[in-house]
């Protein structure tokens, strides 16, 4: 793979894990208000929504290193209607400030939670249409190995399953982030919106439950992306050789990457999750809990790594 392909591949990967993650914790806001209330959702998913932030801007940076001079990427951004380079900035752009401003208002209490969440809808929905728009990118006629419906639909899957794994790393180390450095920091420099006392209890009843949920959907995605990769890689190959030579060690390593972090870890998490009490002992620091959605988080980001490393690999132009 050659280096120039690092930016778009850190920045592909980040932004789909950055709006898969907001939808996830759009699927908490919403489910959980049957048996939870605001305050202690709140409480919880705050620290990962906060961290969300962080990586759709690492993506954005990213981005503009693949445009070789950093002092032109100002001209991508002048022509949305034709490019749809220039649109995936555009949109990329937009769903990071949407994102930042659901945030800001969610730090400091304003506005009402139905303003708010009709907010987080909108960002929600135009982080799908950033997803649609990043892969209509490589939809071109002229590369026929990207000029699929497994485009968009890898693209997609990513940014499902890294989502998932981001939050539920996010909540099964919500022990430590809510009372980090780092978020005391950011209260003394622009002060929170009042917050009522929450329940340890609801809120590591709400976590358990939360990871359960999250370990179920880890192993439901996993047979719909190994399904896509092998769709994808198994069609017959094109007139012209591929930018880099298929090895199927590759394709190998990216699978059982994939099996044993989202597949066999997904269901230890399950039953482990399943298998606690419901009283405040996951969030006194279940470090057995955080290492084994880690290791998954980290196995499932290194197999996307190498199969978006086979995606720039296997372009085959045709044409002149």
């Amino acid at each position: 793979m050659h280096m120039s392909e690092w930016p778009l591949t850190a920045f592909t990967i980040l932004a789909q894990m950055a709006v898969g993650g907001f939808i996830v914790l759009g699927f908490v806001q919403v489910l959980a208000r049957s048996k939870h209330d605001t305050r202690t959702i709140d409480r919880v998913s705050d620290p990962a929504l906060y961290a969300l932030g962080p990586i759709m801007v690492a993506a954005l940076c990213a981005s503009v290193f693949h445009l070789g001079d950093i002092f032109n990427s100002p001209n991508a951004l002048r022509n949305p209607i034709t490019s749809p380079l220039s649109r995936e900035i555009w949109f990329g752009v937009g769903f990071a400030a949407l994102g930042f401003a659901y945030a800001f208002v969610q730090w400091k209490r304003w506005f009402t939670p139905l303003i708010r969440q009709v907010l987080a809808i909108i960002t929600a929905l135009w982080g799908i249409g950033f997803i649609w728009i990043m892969s209509s990118v490589y939809l071109l006629p002229t590369v026929p190995s990207w000029n699929h419906w497994t485009t968009p639909a890898q693209f997609y899957m990513t940014s499902a399953l890294l989502g998932t794994l981001a939050i539920a790393t996010a909540f099964a180390a919500h022990p430590y982030m809510r009372n980090s450095r780092i978020l005391r920091l950011a209260e003394r420099i622009v002060p929170r919106g009042k917050t009522d006392p929450t329940d340890d209890t609801k809120a590591a009843s709400l976590v358990r439950t939360c990871l359960n949920w999250f370990g179920v959907a880890t192993v439901l995605l996993l047979p719909l992306e190994i399904i896509i990769v092998l769709f994808n890689y198994g069609r017959p190959a094109g007139v012209n050789p591929p930018v880099e030579d298929f090895t199927m060690t590759g394709m190998v390593i990216r699978l059982v990457l994939l099996v044993i972090g989202a597949g066999l870890m997904g269901m230890f998490l399950i039953k482990m999750t399943r298998s606690q009490t419901v009283n405040k002992g996951l969030l006194t620091r279940s470090n057995a809990i955080l290492a084994l959605v880690t290791i998954s988080y980290i196995l499932v980001i290194v197999s996307e790594v190498i199969g978006r490393f086979m995606f720039y690999g296997s372009m085959d132009r045709i044409g002149i």
